[in-house]
């Protein structure tokens, strides 16, 4: 289906809002669900009709539920953030019908409609919980973790998820060590935000080596034009796999260059 952005070309721009006041929200406690009803009949009068959704994307039968069949499924755009609402303008429902096949003769009075992303609002102790999955899964062999927090309350989509934890690089230091992962959160299979989740890890003495300690010796690789040369190579200081490090060929005691590929093999930058 096509899509039909909130801010149409050559449509006059939809006024923007808060629905809820985020603060005002947190205030009353986590898993508040803040939501507005889902009944267009449910505004005040003089105030454009209110609709709440929980889906990553607004389409035409959100904010028009008796429309055409034909153009029901016509995509507005993008869901406001959870716990904000947006003012879809009346000239981007009345284009979105058009899209779908209308007559704009027959379209008759259509007015703006106020939506709203329905969303949670949790604690820093269950935002951790609901991450704690994706950080357990990033953890390198020989870490583990003690335990976990977001820095402040979050305010997610209702049915948002956690996707992948991505770690800082660690120190290669056996012991207590705290750092910040940040996790995906997805909503629908789209990434809707990324948030901030201290952790508290243990790091083994196994993990604290580094993948190629000083004095390890390994396959160093030398592309020729269309010719590969192998020989076998030193480290002369630890390093890790994706760095480039100084290696000291076996065979000549010549210093040279290398990007590790892994714990067997670097490849050689510049051979002259």
């Amino acid at each position: 289906m096509r899509a039909l952005s909130f801010l149409g070309r050559g449509r006059p721009e939809p006024r923007w809002g808060l629905a809820v006041g985020i603060r005002a929200a947190r205030a009353l406690g986590p898993g508040l669900l803040i939501a507005l009803s889902g009944a267009t009949g449910s505004a005040r009068a003089g105030e454009p009709a209110a609709v709440s959704i929980s889906r990553g994307r607004v389409s035409l039968a959100d904010v028009m539920p008796a429309c055409p069949p034909r153009a029901c499924k016509m995509d507005l755009g993008p869901a406001p953030p959870p716990g904000v609402s947006w003012l879809v303008d009346a000239s981007v429902i009345r284009g979105a019908l058009e899209a779908g096949g209308e007559d704009r003769r027959s379209l008759g009075d259509i007015q703006p409609v106020r939506v709203v992303s329905e969303a949670r609002v949790l604690s820093p102790a269950d935002a951790g919980e609901l991450v704690r999955p994706s950080i357990e899964a990033a953890l390198p062999t020989g870490v583990t973790l003690s335990s976990l927090e977001a820095k402040s309350q979050l305010t997610l989509p209702l049915r948002g998820s956690a996707g992948t934890a991505t770690l800082p690089k660690l120190p290669r230091r056996a012991g207590n060590n705290t750092t910040t992962a940040m996790v995906d959160i997805m909503l629908d299979g789209v990434l809707v935000r990324r948030v901030p989740i201290l952790v508290r890890l243990v790091i083994a003495a196994s993990a604290a080596r580094a993948d190629v300690p000083r004095g390890h010796a390994l396959t160093l690789v030398i592309e020729r034009r269309s010719a590969t040369i192998s020989t076998g190579g030193v480290a002369l200081r630890d390093t890790e796999i994706g760095e480039v490090a100084p290696f000291r060929v076996q065979r000549t005691g010549r210093v040279i260059n290398a990007l590790v590929k892994s714990a067997g093999v670097a490849q050689v930058l510049e051979v002259d």
